[in-house]
């Protein structure tokens, strides 16, 4: 059973089973009011900022949105956005470790002391890593 106060369930009612959606209260159509003109604005964008008023009716948007969602028999792919997805932890294994002699060449190449290594290792240790990997890639060659 589809619950109207979460929000795919109600887009999933929004655009499916109207006869549901009519018998759906104001209330829950003011909770989802900013989420469904932020969805409609991927597609209609001109429509949606009309509608981003202070002091507008919320449950009359959803209602417009209504009469444009008849118009679809499915909830369209536009709907779905992706979101970022969160980072994955890596593994101990996979983690790299630079060697002493890698980082002293690095430092004496970019003529830096300890301490100035230590903040490119706070602030941009991706970058840092991925540059040392290279050297000692290409120290192992030689």
């Amino acid at each position: 059973m589809l619950d109207e106060t979460k929000l795919f369930d109600f887009i999933k009612i929004f655009f499916t089973k109207q006869d549901i959606y009519k018998k759906i209260s104001n209330h829950n159509k003011k909770r989802h009011h900013f989420m469904i003109n932020r969805f409609f604005a991927i597609q209609y964008p001109t429509n949606a900022q009309l509608f981003n008023r202070n002091g507008i009716n919320p449950a009359g948007v959803i209602d417009s949105w209504f009469l444009v969602a008849n118009r679809f028999k499915s909830v369209p792919g536009w709907i779905y956005t992706k979101t970022k997805k969160a980072e994955k932890e890596v593994s101990l294994k996979s983690k790299y470790i630079p060697s002493d002699i890698v980082i002293s060449f690095f430092m004496e190449k970019n003529e830096i002391g300890k301490r100035e290594f230590k903040e490119l290792e706070k602030f941009a240790k991706e970058d840092l890593y991925r540059t040392l990997k290279g050297f000692e890639d290409s120290m192992q060659v030689y």
